[in-house]
């Protein structure tokens, strides 16, 4: 149960900055466009890490 709402509440919050993030490091080939299939769970993940990230520098 804590697995499911975990992977929810990350998908729903950090998608689409990792989103914006990976479609600008990889030129825009990665993730792909709509319906097709991608681990959606890496993009939201690289959400998260990237606003560390910038938590790290803003309070450094």
């Amino acid at each position: 149960m804590f697995d499911f709402v975990a992977q929810l509440v990350l998908v729903a919050v950090f998608y689409w900055p990792g989103w914006l993030v990976l479609r600008i490091v990889t030129f825009g080939r990665y993730p792909p466009h709509k319906g097709s299939k991608h681990n959606e769970e890496f993009v939201a993940v690289c959400g998260l890490a990237t606003l560390i990230v910038a938590l790290g520098f803003i309070y450094s």
